[in-house]
């Protein structure tokens, strides 16, 4: 019977299917592919709002858009389309969101070796290197020509970071964009609460207690090397603090709840601690599982309006 009600309340949700709301789906997604950070976002919503296949095919007419009117390079558009497609398929399905997260880290991993390898017509580990190193310093030497750099910089340090250390980055910046999208997502509030990906049971996500031990220890083995930018470990313990700053998201989302908020000042404090206060979420994210009790902080934000979860 539960199974029953939840999906008519999806059905509810859906709009009927016409020319204008296609195309407007479909440039929506177009924008998405261009802009990369928020791409899951449009594909999710379009899964949100339109019934049986037609998802699929606003997806892929957005592709066509951002490839053709918008004039996006082939490869982010590929990537994109194959970045959101699977993350939204993923939130449909009600995949775990730490699941999903994981197999996103995956996903974007498997997809930038598929890259280097297309790109040097070998899977050569040799070969791979040998193009990653001209990617890094053909990225260098446009930086140094568009004034982008600081003088003050050393350039062979700057190429020794973005070797060892930017695809990393790279899945960072993925993650962040399928945390944002689901945050979205939530806050337009298109699904019904029992589902995985509403605002209600996203503030009830915890990570486990080993995930955080694992990131203070590749944290502290980070600050106790001497190698510097000529090392993985820095961008591999940037990646566990960027999955524990969505940690503190949801423990900051929490707190506001709590005390009643208003919306308007909620949306500040988001903004300010994404630009500047990243290692505040961090810290959040670290007290989070000893702090906040999951039933305890969901029964005291059940009197508050809800908001999203970042």
């Amino acid at each position: 019977m539960r199974l029953v009600n939840e999906q008519n309340d999806n059905q509810t949700n859906l709009e009927p299917v016409g020319f204008l709301s296609l195309l407007f789906y479909s440039l929506l997604c177009g924008l998405g592919f261009s802009s990369f950070l928020m791409s899951p976002f449009a594909v999710i919503l379009v899964h949100r709002r339109l019934p049986d296949f037609w998802p699929k095919v606003v997806s892929i007419a957005g592709a066509v858009l951002a490839l053709v009117v918008l004039e996006v390079p082939l490869p982010i558009v590929v990537f994109s389309f194959v970045l959101s497609v699977f993350v939204a398929d993923n939130v449909h399905r009600q995949v775990p969101v730490w699941s999903l997260i994981f197999r996103t880290a995956v996903l974007v991993s498997f997809l930038g070796l598929l890259g280097l390898g297309i790109a040097s017509r070998s899977f050569h580990l040799s070969d791979l290197v040998s193009v990653w190193t001209q990617f890094v310093d053909q990225v260098v030497k446009q930086a140094q020509e568009s004034q982008l750099l600081i003088p003050e910089w050393d350039i062979s340090t700057v190429r020794r970071l973005l070797f060892y250390q930017g695809p990393f980055y790279f899945v960072s910046g993925c993650l962040l964009s399928v945390w944002f999208s689901i945050g979205l997502a939530a806050h337009l509030k298109r699904q019904p609460e029992a589902d995985l990906y509403s605002s209600q049971n996203l503030r009830t996500l915890r990570l486990p207690r080993a995930f955080i031990l694992v990131a203070l220890l590749l944290w502290l083995g980070n600050a106790a090397s001497r190698a510097g930018a000529q090392t993985w470990l820095p961008g591999l313990s940037h990646v566990f603090l960027v999955v524990l700053s969505m940690q503190g998201t949801i423990s900051l989302s929490i707190f506001m709840a709590q005390r009643g908020w208003k919306n308007g000042l909620r949306a500040l404090v988001y903004i300010g601690f994404l630009l500047v206060g990243f290692y505040a979420l961090v810290g959040l994210g670290l007290v989070a599982p000893f702090v906040f009790n999951k039933k305890k902080s969901l029964m005291e934000c059940q009197t508050k309006p809800l908001e999203e979860a970042v």
